[in-house]
């Protein structure tokens, strides 16, 4: 067994650890003009695909940083702990076969006084080098997470600690070669309420405190391909309430 299998098989998961994405996800029921984009809320991910991606490449994505993101959070309060999470989910990521630049959550002070954290969202990601290609994407699965409540509930319920809301939201493209680059938006906002609300609502500059880390982050598909089956095997059969598909 490598170090990168030792590496899975020790990973700690909750015990109400969720259902991975594995194959054939429920047709969307969509009438966009792309009818190969893709959105799914993932536990407290959003993750998005532009059309082109396979349908392996998907998997991939949604399963290896679904495993993190778990083990992450099974190891470390990422409410209280903002830091070390983030450390151990991108360092596992890495180890998976993403290639991923040390970035730490930083303090991010939006310009404008007034402002919703999907808006804010979007513009971290356009100020990303190359990150202007992501943006369609990333608003039309906001525009979608909106009017969908049931998916829009799952997202809260899974970033939302007290006061405190941690999530990511990840758009995803595929080269030629096959390797799959995500734009890896990191976020967390202290608030000064308790409130579950944390998108599309209206913020005071002086409400919230927001820490962001953003950056572009590769899978290596080949490399990824040797560890896969122990990703699905270690992720297992969980709950089905962990992820929720988007209609674009």
């Amino acid at each position: 067994m490598n170090t990168v299998q030792d590496f899975i098989v020790s990973l700690e998961l909750p015990e109400t650890g969720h259902r991975p994405f594995l194959q054939n996800p429920p047709a969307q029921a969509s009438n966009s003009t792309r009818p190969e984009e893709a959105a799914v809320v993932l536990g407290d991910s959003l993750v998005s695909f532009v059309s082109g991606l396979s349908q392996q490449a998907r998997e991939d994505v949604l399963n290896s940083t679904l495993l993190m993101q778990l083990a992450a959070s099974k190891r470390f309060d990422k409410a209280r702990q903002r830091e070390e999470w983030f450390n151990f989910y991108t360092e596992g990521l890495g180890k998976l076969g993403w290639t991923v630049s040390h970035n730490e959550m930083q303090r991010y002070k939006p310009s404008a006084k007034a402002f919703t954290l999907n808006e804010v969202v979007l513009d971290i990601i356009d100020g990303v080098s190359g990150g202007s290609a992501f943006s369609p994407i990333a608003r039309r699965t906001f525009e979608s997470l909106r009017k969908q409540p049931h998916a829009l509930e799952l997202f809260l319920e899974n970033c939302n600690d007290g006061h405190v809301g941690t999530f990511q939201i990840m758009p995803c493209t595929q080269n030629a070669e096959g390797d799959v680059t995500m734009l890896m938006t990191c976020m967390q906002v202290v608030r000064n309420t308790t409130s579950s609300s944390i998108l599309f609502v209206t913020f005071q500059n002086n409400d919230v405190q927001i820490y962001r880390a953003a950056q572009t982050a590769v899978l290596n598909t080949q490399t990824y391909s040797q560890v896969r089956e122990a990703v699905i095997a270690k992720l297992g059969d969980n709950a089905k309430r962990f992820l929720a598909h988007l209609s674009l």
